[in-house]
């Protein structure tokens, strides 16, 4: 069982062997980038912790008058919201966001948001920590949450416009964070001592202390870039822009003259609005509530070593009497004069085209019932393309079951057989592909660990006339396997087992529709194929492992997968030291991606899949997983719902009798 806990290190792991020494300086300089890019990494728990317990202690008499002065108020409501429990601490600014303040205040909007218990404490000139543990310092309060059993899932942070100092001479500059950043820590280290699994968000502060519109206060800057240090370091801590939501606010805020305070009780609701939808957002997280899902058995078939082969298409819907296929129909394609007997599984690319609606693929044996699992997703009239590793029957067939009407097209890349000899050897994920670092271009040759192939993900982004991303010869010549089809400037992503066609190189054509604007392009790799590798294949009975939706709540976790929750589940049996499936990506609240990666590793700076709000999303992964517990670890840059099929796994070879 797995839930988040939050650690700070670096990449580790096991070392691939490569053909050549130079090859192992090569990673070796790659992982050393990726290791400076990566200062935040997850790492999950070993059990789930227990949920926010306890509801909040009474409140105080409040020490409020409308219209009359800013002094100590207190909200408490004691229902359970499915969303999660809140506390919120703050000072003056924080006040008027409160019940009785301004109406509705804060606390009654996240209650009809979904949380609950929620508590708030305000007060005027409140600070992180004031001369004595008084109800004027914020680590006050956040302690006596603890102490009266209250262990809310979030705590926000409305504090520190009274730490800015004077105009003339601030606490702290942009170059001079020093006393902020002691000051937020304090606060950061107090709920970590008393409140270890709470998410917090903390709001940035506005000051303008010369008037409206003559520029902002050096200690407001001062303060707002130790925050963002902080977050840097911290990744249970999403920070609010607020002097950015405050510009761009629609229906505008009126302010006091020193824009701290909004002026009326009108204008706090304006500001609690905004307050609620962005901790609402991003605050929420899946609870698990168990069980995990049941590992699949493996399918029968022999361990086996993967071969590539000159792609070629298999199957395309073309060549039937209505190229579009119907709505809920089975195609039977046939690879027997495409690989040899004896062959386990197939390395396939699937594309979609001119299809009726929203739909998806599943790719399985013919000979067994359908698996409630999907190869690729796609909608109407969006071209779209997947990697599936699927297994054959005896007669090397295999069935693609279309959702809804569509035109099919199915590629050979490789296939396993128990006397192929390349072997899989999983690495820690890296990037040596990222032309936003360099220039677009139409053809790419990017230089990977010397090997037959890799696992590797393509994803394009930046604005674009959309288009293809085709894995090719790199002198031109034989068919191109479409690893990635892409929408005009859409953040997506593919996957494949990508030959070197040229030693150490992976070849890359990028083709924009109409000669357009071609995207940035993305590649990252997981692993390597070489005849002296690691591991084997062992197909499994293709087996949905995670489903958060509640509807489904598969693998004990319900509700959407939070912003920067990392979430871990078994996935393969003992002996097992990686994992092929699919993870899909289900309708986030904003543009996001899910990056898959063993939860013995820290996180890398890469990406497995992606999707724009609202769309669904898969993508084939093949990476490490942690050979202990055989976990693999997925984390969520934003909300969404998150889905992972299990396919097969990879396994160390037996010994030669």
């Amino acid at each position: 069982m797995f839930v988040t806990q939050w650690a700070h290190e670096g990449l580790h792991g096991r070392r691939p062997r490569w053909k050549n020494g130079g090859m192992r300086r090569r990673l070796a300089s790659l992982l050393a980038a990726v290791a400076l890019a990566t200062l935040v990494v997850a790492t999950p728990a070993a059990t789930p912790t227990a949920e926010a317990s306890g509801t909040p202690p009474a409140c105080p008499a409040n020490n409020y008058k409308a219209g009359v002065g800013y002094l100590f108020i207190c909200n408490r409501y004691t229902a359970v919201g499915p969303v999660g429990s809140i506390g919120l601490v703050g000072d003056s600014v924080l006040v008027g966001s409160a019940d009785g303040a301004s109406s509705p205040g804060l606390p009654s909007m996240l209650s009809a948001a979904g949380w609950g218990p929620i508590n708030l404490i305000a007060a005027q000139g409140m600070w992180v920590r004031n001369n004595s543990t008084s109800s004027s310092s914020g680590v006050y309060w956040v302690k006596r949450w603890s102490d009266y059993g209250f262990h809310p899932d979030v705590i926000v942070v409305n504090l520190g416009a009274n730490h800015m100092g004077s105009p003339t001479n601030p606490s702290c500059t942009p170059t001079n964070t020093t006393y902020c950043a002691n000051q937020i820590n304090d606060m950061l280290d107090t709920i970590a001592t008393y409140h270890p699994d709470a998410r917090v968000w903390w709001g940035k502060i506005n000051w303008e202390p010369y008037g409206k519109g003559n520029g902002y206060g050096l200690g407001m800057l001062g303060w707002n870039k130790a925050l963002d240090d902080a977050a840097a370091t911290h990744p249970n801590l999403v920070l609010w822009d607020w002097p950015n939501a405050l510009l761009y606010a629609n229906p505008a805020i009126l302010m006091d003259a020193a824009r701290i305070h909004p002026s009326s009780g009108v204008q706090y609701v304006k500001r609690s609005t905004l307050m609620r939808d962005h901790i609402t957002a991003t605050m929420p997280w899946a609870k698990y509530v168990g069980p995990q899902a049941t590992v699949p058995g493996a399918a029968g078939d022999a361990p086996s070593g993967y071969q590539r082969v000159d792609p070629s298409v298999a199957y395309d819907s073309a060549g039937e009497a209505d190229p579009v296929l119907p709505d809920d129909h089975t195609t039977v394609v046939d690879l027997s004069s495409l690989v040899p007997e004896g062959t386990t599984s197939a390395d396939v690319i699937l594309t979609t085209d001119s299809s009726a609606g929203v739909g998806w693929l599943t790719v399985y044996p013919c000979s067994e019932t359908k698996p409630v699992v999907s190869s690729l997703n796609y909608a109407a009239d969006t071209p779209r393309s997947a990697q599936a590793l699927v297994r054959l029957g005896a007669d090397r067939t295999f069935c693609v079951y279309n959702a809804k009407a569509t035109a099919v097209r199915v590629y050979l890349s490789g296939y396993f057989h128990p006397n192929e000899p390349l072997l899989f050897t999983p690495i820690p994920p890296v990037r040596p592909l990222d032309t936003r670092l360099s220039a677009k271009a139409a053809h790419l040759e990017v230089p990977v660990p010397v090997a037959d192939s890799v696992a590797v993900t393509v994803t394009v982004t930046g604005t674009s006339a959309g288009g293809v991303i085709q894995i090719a010869h790199c002198d031109g010549s034989g068919v191109a396997l479409p690893a990635l089809s892409f929408q005009p400037s859409e953040v997506v992503a593919g996957a494949a087992f990508a030959a070197e066609w040229a030693a150490g190189t992976v070849c890359l054509d990028v083709v924009a529709n109409g000669g357009g604007e071609l995207p940035h392009v993305i590649l990252d790799v997981t692993g390597t194929f070489t005849d002296d590798g690691d591991l084997q294949f062992v197909p499994a009975q293709a087996k949905r492992l995670l489903d958060t939706r509640p509807a489904y709540a598969t693998g004990g976790w319900v509700g959407m997968q939070g912003m920067a929750q990392v979430i871990g589940l078994p996935v393969a049996p003992t002996g097992a030291q990686a994992v092929t499936g699919s993870i899909t990506l289900v309708r986030p609240t904003s543009r996001a991606w899910l990056t898959a990666y063993s939860c013995a590793e820290s996180l890398p700076p890469t990406s497995s899949v992606n999707a724009a709000a609202g769309l669904v999303m898969a993508n084939s992964i093949t990476v490490g997983i942690d050979p202990t517990q055989r976990t693999l670890c997925i984390r969520a840059s934003h909300r969404t719902d998150t889905l992972f099929d299990v396919v097969g796994w990879w396994v160390t070879p037996l010994p030669e009798p």
